[in-house]
């Protein structure tokens, strides 16, 4: 005999979830409706008509899209910000980023301020994409003050 195992649907959570990314994510219902319908292969338009197995891999690729964005964002910051030391007396200014070791010596130098006169007293690598943000800013008015 065999048996057919009845899919889970889409849990309220999962909903609210999806919606809410989906907004954050600028889609239209239009355009919502559309990629449902491509995601399912035109079984559903609807967030509704998802299973919960769907709704889940839509969230977890969101999230991770979500995730590598904003790691970009403060690989992009923290380049930034190592470039910034380069203008600032107390930190990098006039020595040379040829080689590796150069280059570990000016990374432990920004770190060592960080941990010890940033706000956050923690290593660069070590901050979230805010508290990138307010050091680049406090690293922008240290060059702005040199020059």
């Amino acid at each position: 005999m065999k048996t057919i195992m009845k899919e889970r649907t889409v849990t309220p959570q999962q909903i609210k979830a999806l919606q809410a990314q989906f907004h954050k994510m600028g889609f239209s219902d239009e355009d919502r409706h559309g990629f449902i319908s491509q995601f399912t292969a035109g079984r559903t338009d609807s967030t509704a008509g998802l299973t919960k197995e769907e709704a889940g891999l839509l969230l977890t690729r969101f999230n991770r899209e979500a995730a590598e964005q904003i790691r970009k964002q403060a690989r992009a910051l923290v380049k930034q910000i190592f470039s910034l030391s380069f203008r600032i007396s107390c930190l990098n200014k006039n020595y040379t980023n040829d080689t590796e070791a150069d280059f570990e010596m000016n990374k432990a130098k920004i770190n060592q301020f960080c941990r010890t006169r940033s706000k956050f007293r923690k290593n660069l690598t070590e901050m979230s994409l805010e508290e990138l943000k307010e050091v680049k800013r406090q690293f922008e008015a240290m060059a702005r003050k040199e020059e």
